[in-house]
Protein backbone atom coordinates (compact mmCIF):
# COMPACT_ATOMS: atom_id res chain seq x y z
CA UNK A 1 0.00 0.00 0.00
CA UNK A 2 2.90 2.25 0.62
CA UNK A 3 3.72 1.74 -2.82
CA UNK A 4 0.53 3.00 -3.98
CA UNK A 5 0.87 6.17 -1.82
CA UNK A 6 4.08 6.97 -3.51
CA UNK A 7 3.48 6.51 -6.58
CA UNK A 8 -0.31 7.76 -6.59
CA UNK A 9 0.43 10.09 -9.64
CA UNK A 10 2.16 6.59 -11.94
CA UNK A 11 -1.68 5.25 -10.59
CA UNK A 12 -3.66 8.30 -11.36
CA UNK A 13 -2.11 8.54 -14.97
CA UNK A 14 -2.66 4.64 -15.47
CA UNK A 15 -6.27 5.26 -14.01
CA UNK A 16 -7.02 8.05 -16.37
CA UNK A 17 -4.99 6.39 -19.52
CA UNK A 18 -7.20 3.32 -19.34
CA UNK A 19 -10.25 5.12 -18.76
CA UNK A 20 -9.72 7.05 -21.62
CA UNK A 21 -8.98 4.03 -23.50
CA UNK A 22 -12.42 2.38 -22.29
CA UNK A 23 -14.24 5.99 -23.50
CA UNK A 24 -12.18 6.51 -27.12
CA UNK A 25 -13.12 2.97 -27.50
CA UNK A 26 -17.15 2.50 -26.70
CA UNK A 27 -16.90 5.94 -28.88
CA UNK A 28 -15.66 4.34 -31.87
CA UNK A 29 -18.18 1.48 -31.14
CA UNK A 30 -21.20 3.51 -31.58
CA UNK A 31 -19.81 5.49 -34.41
CA UNK A 32 -19.14 2.28 -36.42
CA UNK A 33 -22.85 1.64 -34.60
CA UNK A 34 -23.90 4.79 -36.53
CA UNK A 35 -22.31 4.23 -39.88
CA UNK A 36 -23.61 0.44 -40.42
CA UNK A 37 -27.40 2.08 -39.08
CA UNK A 38 -26.93 4.99 -41.48
CA UNK A 39 -25.98 2.45 -44.24
CA UNK A 40 -28.62 0.33 -43.91
CA UNK A 41 -31.03 3.25 -43.52
CA UNK A 42 -29.98 4.70 -47.21
CA UNK A 43 -30.29 1.15 -48.32
CA UNK A 44 -33.85 0.62 -47.13
CA UNK A 45 -34.76 4.16 -48.10
CA UNK A 46 -33.49 2.92 -51.88
CA UNK A 47 -35.38 0.23 -51.80
CA UNK A 48 -38.33 1.50 -50.38
CA UNK A 49 -38.36 4.57 -53.23
CA UNK A 50 -37.45 1.73 -55.96
CA UNK A 51 -41.06 -0.25 -54.95
CA UNK A 52 -42.63 2.98 -54.85
CA UNK A 53 -41.97 4.14 -58.05
CA UNK A 54 -42.84 0.18 -59.55
CA UNK A 55 -46.06 0.52 -57.97
CA UNK A 56 -46.80 3.68 -59.07
CA UNK A 57 -45.67 2.61 -62.95
CA UNK A 58 -47.58 -0.23 -61.80
CA UNK A 59 -50.58 1.74 -61.21
CA UNK A 60 -50.75 4.10 -64.43
CA UNK A 61 -50.37 0.91 -66.28
CA UNK A 62 -53.53 -0.17 -64.59
CA UNK A 63 -55.50 2.84 -65.23
CA UNK A 64 -54.07 3.04 -69.21
CA UNK A 65 -55.35 -0.92 -69.46
CA UNK A 66 -58.90 -0.16 -67.27
CA UNK A 67 -59.31 3.07 -69.82
CA UNK A 68 -58.67 0.47 -72.80
CA UNK A 69 -61.02 -2.01 -71.44
CA UNK A 70 -63.81 0.13 -70.71
CA UNK A 71 -63.36 1.95 -74.70
CA UNK A 72 -63.67 -1.68 -76.01
CA UNK A 73 -66.25 -2.57 -74.10
CA UNK A 74 -68.41 0.81 -74.71
CA UNK A 75 -67.99 -0.43 -78.32
CA UNK A 76 -68.90 -4.18 -77.84
CA UNK A 77 -71.89 -2.79 -76.03
CA UNK A 78 -72.84 -0.53 -79.19
CA UNK A 79 -72.34 -3.11 -81.32
CA UNK A 80 -74.71 -5.67 -79.47
CA UNK A 81 -77.31 -2.74 -79.58
CA UNK A 82 -76.75 -2.43 -83.21
CA UNK A 83 -77.23 -6.26 -83.66
CA UNK A 84 -80.30 -6.67 -81.19
CA UNK A 85 -81.92 -3.61 -82.64
CA UNK A 86 -81.49 -5.37 -86.44
CA UNK A 87 -83.03 -8.46 -84.87
CA UNK A 88 -85.84 -6.41 -83.59
CA UNK A 89 -86.45 -4.42 -87.15
CA UNK A 90 -86.31 -7.81 -88.98
CA UNK A 91 -88.89 -9.34 -86.73
CA UNK A 92 -91.25 -5.92 -86.73
CA UNK A 93 -90.77 -6.35 -90.76
CA UNK A 94 -89.52 -2.56 -90.98
CA UNK A 95 -86.31 -3.79 -92.97
CA UNK A 96 -85.44 -7.41 -94.75
CA UNK A 97 -82.68 -9.63 -94.24
CA UNK A 98 -81.76 -10.39 -97.57
CA UNK A 99 -79.21 -13.62 -98.60
CA UNK A 100 -77.61 -13.44 -101.44
CA UNK A 101 -78.24 -16.63 -103.69
CA UNK A 102 -77.67 -18.58 -106.79
CA UNK A 103 -79.61 -21.31 -108.30
CA UNK A 104 -77.56 -24.51 -108.52
CA UNK A 105 -76.86 -25.24 -112.20
CA UNK A 106 -78.37 -28.28 -111.79
CA UNK A 107 -81.42 -27.34 -110.96
CA UNK A 108 -83.99 -26.35 -114.00
CA UNK A 109 -85.36 -22.86 -114.46
CA UNK A 110 -89.45 -22.38 -114.47
CA UNK A 111 -89.97 -21.72 -118.38
CA UNK A 112 -91.84 -18.56 -119.48
CA UNK A 113 -94.40 -20.46 -121.05
CA UNK A 114 -95.53 -22.06 -117.85
CA UNK A 115 -96.63 -18.80 -116.59
CA UNK A 116 -96.08 -19.31 -112.98
CA UNK A 117 -93.37 -16.68 -111.26
CA UNK A 118 -91.69 -16.95 -108.17
CA UNK A 119 -92.99 -13.84 -106.33
CA UNK A 120 -91.09 -14.48 -102.60
CA UNK A 121 -87.67 -13.95 -102.12
CA UNK A 122 -85.73 -16.77 -99.97
CA UNK A 123 -85.16 -15.82 -96.61
CA UNK A 124 -83.47 -17.61 -93.64
CA UNK A 125 -85.28 -19.63 -91.64
CA UNK A 126 -85.90 -19.08 -87.88
CA UNK A 127 -83.25 -21.01 -87.01
CA UNK A 128 -80.51 -19.82 -89.57
CA UNK A 129 -81.43 -16.28 -88.56
CA UNK A 130 -80.91 -16.65 -84.97
CA UNK A 131 -77.57 -18.27 -85.96
CA UNK A 132 -77.04 -15.31 -87.54
CA UNK A 133 -77.29 -12.85 -85.31
CA UNK A 134 -75.42 -14.97 -82.90
CA UNK A 135 -72.43 -14.93 -85.74
CA UNK A 136 -72.27 -11.13 -86.00
CA UNK A 137 -72.50 -11.12 -82.10
CA UNK A 138 -69.34 -13.21 -82.15
CA UNK A 139 -67.70 -11.77 -84.31
CA UNK A 140 -68.11 -8.22 -83.18
CA UNK A 141 -67.00 -9.79 -79.74
CA UNK A 142 -63.65 -11.16 -81.51
CA UNK A 143 -62.90 -8.38 -83.01
CA UNK A 144 -63.34 -6.24 -79.75
CA UNK A 145 -60.98 -8.67 -78.02
CA UNK A 146 -58.27 -8.51 -79.84
CA UNK A 147 -58.71 -4.94 -80.77
CA UNK A 148 -58.19 -4.73 -76.94
CA UNK A 149 -55.69 -7.31 -77.06
CA UNK A 150 -53.30 -5.07 -79.19
CA UNK A 151 -54.03 -1.97 -77.65
CA UNK A 152 -53.04 -3.91 -74.28
CA UNK A 153 -49.67 -5.28 -75.97
CA UNK A 154 -48.88 -1.68 -77.16
CA UNK A 155 -49.54 0.06 -73.94
CA UNK A 156 -47.55 -2.70 -72.12
CA UNK A 157 -44.69 -2.32 -74.67
CA UNK A 158 -44.19 1.11 -74.05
Amino acid sequence: MEWIIANWRLVLITILFGGIIALVSEVNHYRNSAIDWKGKSLQASSLADTRLKTINQMQIQQKAVSAIDQSYQLQLKAKDDEISSLSDRVKSGSVGLRVKAVCPSGVPQASAASGITNAASAELSADARQDYYALRSQLAQATAQINGLQAYIREITK
